[in-house]
């Protein structure tokens, strides 16, 4: 994917949906913290299986737990790497909307920085 290929509309378009996006992912939410613990208790309930089936012999309920901690930590995973994938892809954006010089006042860049203005 070529972003100089890209017209400055779809530029600009899909940067304010990643930015929306990016926005959203990060508000203190119960959802956003929800994903987050994901991943801890799926690794527990993989931990969890693994010694009671150590300790006690295999079973239906161990090997469940050891199933469903695997899609929860794989579930988590996949998440966390797609957020990354999405910050990067919108600072590509950001860095080929300023190699074009077409900034707009509307969407500023992602990292939030403002500009001094020395007199």
């Amino acid at each position: 994917m070529e972003l100089a290929d890209w017209t400055n509309e779809e530029l600009h378009s899909v940067r304010e949906k990643l930015q929306i996006w990016c926005v959203k992912r990060q508000e203190p939410t119960w959802t956003n913290r929800f994903l987050n613990w994901t991943g801890f208790m799926g690794a527990f309930s993989v931990l969890t299986g693994l010694m009671d089936m150590f300790f006690g012999g295999p079973t239906a309920v161990n090997t469940l737990l050891v199933v469903l901690g695997t899609l929860a930590c794989f579930s988590w995973y996949k998440g966390d790497k797609q957020r990354k994938k999405n910050i990067q892809f919108l600072e590509k954006l950001d860095q080929e909307i300023a190699r074009r010089g077409g900034k707009s006042k509307k969407n500023p860049p992602a990292g939030g920085g403002t500009k001094e203005h020395s007199s």
